[in-house]
Formats: structure tokens, C-alpha cells, sequence
């Protein structure tokens, strides 16, 4: 499901977040957002996580929804790469657009 302008920014902003973390932490970071090296595709069906990180041996898996984009098939991918995987783990986070103070 598409994302509105507002949930997306939301999204990115989160996603951002999320990747300069891990890269302040030195991890290798790929992120799909703007500034980073997007990951490859995992899974048949090619689904690109969020934010894939990794870091002497260890793997991180992230993807980040908003309470309507929530993709059951792809996050039961990622949950497979990361069990498939050593020393790899999936992180499923859920933003909510900010909401506007009147």
C-alpha cells in the first residue's frame, strides 16, 4: 500500500534515524533512503529491508512501517533470512506520523 506524503517523511525520517545510529556505531550500513547504498533484495520475491546492517560477523535486519504499510509476506521474509542466518537478528518498527499541535 502506498504510503501518504506525510507517513512517508515519517518513515524516512525514522529510517535515518535508524541507519546514522547503527553508522555512528560503526556498523557497515546500507538503508533504503536517500544518502546510504540501498540492500539487496531478500527473499523470491526480491523485498528490500529498511535499514540492513552489519558488523564482525553480526547482521541486523530492520524494516520500518507505518501502522498502514505493514506487509505481512515481507516481514515473514525477513524473519527467515535473519533465522537462516548467523548471528543475525530482525527488527520490525512501527512509526506513527507526527501529529500536528494546534
Amino acid at each position: 500500500m502506498p504510503r501518504k506524503k506525510s507517513s512517508q517523511s515519517t518513515h524516512d525520517r525514522k529510517v535515518k534515524e535508524i541507519a546514522n545510529k547503527l553508522n555512528k556505531q560503526n556498523w557497515d550500513v546500507r538503508a533504503d533512503v536517500g544518502g546510504f547504498v540501498t540492500p539487496d533484495g531478500i527473499g523470491k520475491k526480491g523485498f528490500i529491508p529498511d535499514v540492513f546492517a552489519t558488523k564482525g560477523g553480526k547482521t541486523k535486519i530492520i524494516e520500518v512501517d507505518t501502522p498502514r504499510t505493514v506487509d505481512e509476506d515481507q516481514l515473514a521474509t525477513f524473519r527467515r533470512s535473519a533465522a537462516h542466518r548467523d548471528s543475525a537478528d530482525f527488527e520490525h518498527v512501527i512509526t506513527r506520523p507526527r501529529t500536528k499541535k494546534s
